[in-house]
Formats: C-alpha cells, structure tokens, sequence
C-alpha cells in the first residue's frame, strides 16, 4: 500500500515536472489547466485522485468491540470543480472509499471488517494562497460491500445500515495540474441498526459507532 502511495506521487511529481518544461515561457502555475473556458478562476477542471484511508471507530461505544484496531485501506475516484472567482470554489467529487476496523474473532484471532462505501463529498474550496487551500463541505456515502473474515455478506440481514453520512475538512497543495492533500472524513450515521449480530462475542445492535477516516491523497487535474 505505502509502495503504491509512493509511485502515485512520484507519478504526480513527474507529471508536473514534465509539464513545466514543456511550457513555453517557464513554470507552470495552478492557472494553466482550466483553459480558462467557463471563468477566469484558476479553480475550474476535473481530474482523478486516489490515496490511502486510514480508518478508524468512534463513539461511546466503540470500546465494547474487544481487540478494536485500525484499519488501512485505500480510496479513489473522480472530481469536477467551477471557480467563482480566484478565492472559491465548489468541488464535487465521487470516490470509492473502504473503510472497516479489525477486532478479535467469535472463533479466535484477529477479524478484519470492510466496508466498501461509494462517496460523494461537495466541498467548499477556499484558495489561502496560490497554492494552498481549504476543503469543507457534507458527504453522502452507499455502503455498496461488506466483507468478513474474507467473505462477503449481505448488508441488511447482518445489521448494517446501508447510508451514511457526515462532513469532510482538508487541506491540499497544488502545482499546476498536480495535488496533494490530507483529509478527515467524519462519519455521523451509525454503522449498526439493531438487528447486528454479535462481534467477537459481543451485542452491538444500535450502537453508538460510526466511521472516522484520515485520508492522504495525489491527484492530476486536466484541461478544462
């Protein structure tokens, strides 16, 4: 997982790099993807970005999971952003993101639980400088996959709830069509309803746990 995290912002860089050279008159600024077609703000484009989640539980009741532990996985997805003007902007963005946590098993030794979830943030971009911004805005998220013990279940019949949702803030740095960020990802909708069976053991039905993901990403913005 590291490796590829490291490759995606090699390729990043390398991209950027690449791009500076080529551009007639020196470096390439933040300005020079959109093409300038829609407004004058250096905000607007689409691109790609993909990076590593790192998820963790939350709540008053998350202690009662015995052997709880964090869970590293991975998101990735698609992003189209208008600029109103050279300070904000509005970015929509649809990803893939997994999430889950690991926790002992009814049968001994660790469990890992997946939640594969599809995202769609709409945030609110603030330019602090020609480089750096601000990202906050509400999320809605599908649980589309649920994977235990290396097998996927059914979502309903094993007590999760199929929708959450919550807010997203970050932080992003930008050269030209390139970008890198760090990002949190709170959950407010409760992972278990109250038919959820029992883990490693223990009742959890309408718990008080819900998702909270740290998330580093790369991403490649192109020409509007």
């Amino acid at each position: 997982m590291k490796k590829l995290f490291l490759l995606a912002l090699l390729a990043a860089t390398s991209t950027t790099a690449a791009l500076a050279q080529a551009r007639a008159g020196g470096e390439i600024t933040s300005k020079d993807y959109t093409g300038g077609a829609v407004t004058d703000s250096r905000n607007t484009g689409f691109g790609v970005k993909g990076g590593l989640n790192r998820s963790e539980l939350r709540g008053d009741d998350k202690d009662k999971i015995p052997g709880r532990d964090n869970l590293n996985t991975y998101h990735a997805g698609v992003y189209g952003q208008f600029g109103f003007n050279e300070f904000a902007s509005m970015q929509v963005e649809l990803l893939y993101s997994r999430k889950g946590f690991e926790s002992d098993g009814s049968t001994g030794g660790t469990t890992a639980r997946r939640l594969d979830y599809l995202a769609l943030p709409v945030l609110f971009v603030g330019n602090v400088t020609e480089t750096l911004s601000f990202h906050i805005g509400p999320q809605v998220s599908v649980l589309t996959k649920v994977r235990e013990n290396g097998q996927d279940i059914a979502i309903a019949s094993n007590g999760y709830h199929s929708l959450d949702y919550g807010g997203v803030v970050g932080a992003e740095a930008r050269l030209g069509p390139a970008r890198i960020g760090l990002r949190y990802d709170l959950g407010l909708g409760k992972i278990y309803d109250d038919s959820r069976p029992a883990v490693g053991g223990v009742q959890i039905g309408n718990a008080n746990i819900y998702n909270q993901t740290l998330q580093a990403y790369v991403g490649i913005g192109f020409r509007q």
